[in-house]
């Protein structure tokens, strides 16, 4: 955790802010399923739908890769939909920087598949939520758990055979109430080559604005989110750009309820920095340091800021680390802060 970040965060710096050291770009917000735990499977995301210009791409690139470690190149929306994914994967790589996807892997035919092997993509998740076809195909509505699982199967054999050390692949499920009983079969089963970590990902409310999302959940939130509320760390680590170059808090507010403007000039120009760091996300900042989160959409439903929060020297980056390192008064049983 770099010292000078981590204490931009620390003594509640709202201004000039050193710059993020992750970037998450929306190459389109368009998907080809109806997930039951995705406000976009469910019509809930109302911002229109369209793919990121190439070149718009590039000069987002061109500026932060001095600066960010890594990009994934989702946010809501399905990447391999994106005519030119594999470009920009290209593109990242050329700059020295690590590009990341998260797909559904029901297009990942082998022509995709080679593509995403060849352009060098640094890290992918393959999200296959569920061991059996009747609880994958509940969740996922609109795919076929055979294709899906041949799809990633023949992933993993061109990766292995080819001699491919990245992408690094994260085999990916979701902790909520259908697939609970079926984790420790999908982590056993999905132990192999070329899989170099199976992911058990903490259930995401994606800031508990959907009722029927809630409902999905198999934790209790009361088990991580301490009683103390902190500035949310999203604010001063990461920068998340919507497809049309809009920057929003984080992914969480997939409707921009809290519009903090344009990486694209009114003279046409692209300025990331100069938006993150402007007066919208000053001020947004400046409500969190003050204990005012619960005044804005949607960080007053949200209880995913307490998945983790930085410190020195070493950073806490998910909701079972955070269980590990807080635990809540009068409590003997662990719990996280975010």
């Amino acid at each position: 955790m770099a010292p000078v970040k981590w204490a931009a965060y620390e003594t509640g710096q709202t201004r000039l802010v050193p710059p993020p050291d992750r970037m998450y770009i929306e190459s389109t917000n368009i998907c080809n399923l109806d997930c039951v735990m995705c406000p976009t499977g469910l019509k809930q995301v109302k911002r229109p739908k369209g793919y990121m210009d190439f070149d718009l791409f590039k000069s987002i690139v061109d500026q932060m890769a001095p600066h960010v470690k890594a990009t994934t190149l989702h946010i809501w929306g399905e990447p391999l939909m994106h005519k030119r994914i594999f470009d920009m994967i290209a593109y990242c790589r050329k700059k020295g920087l690590r590009a990341e996807i998260s797909t559904n892997a029901t297009l990942l035919d082998e022509r995709k598949a080679q593509g995403l092997l060849d352009a060098g993509l640094g890290t992918i998740y393959l999200c296959l939520d569920g061991f059996r076809p009747e609880t994958y195909e509940a969740i996922r509505v609109k795919a076929d758990y055979e294709k899906t699982n041949n799809n990633i199967r023949r992933f993993l054999e061109l990766k292995t055979q080819g001699g491919y050390h990245n992408p690094y692949v994260n085999l990916q499920i979701i902790q909520m109430e259908q697939t609970m009983d079926e984790i420790d079969e999908f982590v056993a089963a999905w132990n192999l080559p070329g899989v170099d970590h199976i992911n058990v990902k903490p259930f995401d409310s994606w800031g508990g604005q959907v009722e029927q999302i809630n409902e999905l959940r198999a934790d209790d939130p009361a088990n991580f989110v301490p009683q103390q509320r902190y500035a949310c760390p999203n604010l001063w680590y990461h920068v998340h750009i919507y497809w049309d170059g809009r920057i929003a808090m984080c992914d969480r507010d997939f409707n921009l309820n809290y519009d903090l403007g344009n990486v694209i000039s009114p003279d046409g120009q692209v300025e990331v920095m100069k938006n993150w760091n402007g007066p919208k996300m000053q001020g947004l900042r400046q409500l969190h340091v003050d204990g005012q989160a619960h005044t804005v959409s949607p960080c007053d439903t949200c209880v995913e800021w307490a998945w983790w929060k930085p410190r020195l020297g070493k950073g806490y980056g998910n909701y079972n680390a955070a269980l590990l390192e807080n635990k809540k008064p009068n409590d003997s049983s662990a719990g996280s802060s975010q």
